[in-house]
């Protein structure tokens, strides 16, 4: 219970900070992950951030639509797309960044380094925990 409250509460924020960039959470994630990945399909995408494939269709589209996102055919299979950055994006990939980082140094005010640590070790576990099957 305390998980999904604390979480919603991080997300809740998260999406108040990031609004003004017109995105919202879920959106971010496949930024940030194309961010890094440089460019995924739709399917790729989904997978990476273990969510179905109809939502991380939706956020896809959603994202190409605010000119976030540009898809480009695949040149040996011409039903897949690969998932791409525009400058937009990249824009506000450090913006939206230092956003995040002052969202979590909020939401872990007052916990000690070694607490922290802790912290982190343990929500990893659960992660894999409950990754597996």
């Amino acid at each position: 219970y305390m998980l999904n409250v604390s979480a919603r509460f991080i997300k809740r924020k998260m999406n108040r900070e990031i609004e003004k960039y017109d995105l919202t959470t879920k959106q971010w994630a496949v930024i940030r992950l194309l961010y890094t990945k440089k460019e995924l399909t739709q399917v790729q995408i989904a997978d990476e951030l273990k969510a179905d494939r109809a939502t991380a269709g939706n956020v896809i589209l959603n994202l190409y639509k605010k000119k976030y996102v540009d898809r480009i055919a695949d040149k040996n299979d011409r039903r897949v797309y690969k998932i791409c950055l525009t400058s937009k994006a990249h824009d506000v990939v450090k913006k939206v960044d230092v956003i995040a980082m002052n969202v979590t140094d909020e939401a872990l005010k007052g916990l000690k380094e070694d607490d922290i640590k802790v912290l982190y070790y343990s929500l990893n576990k659960i992660i894999n925990n409950l990754s597996e099957g």
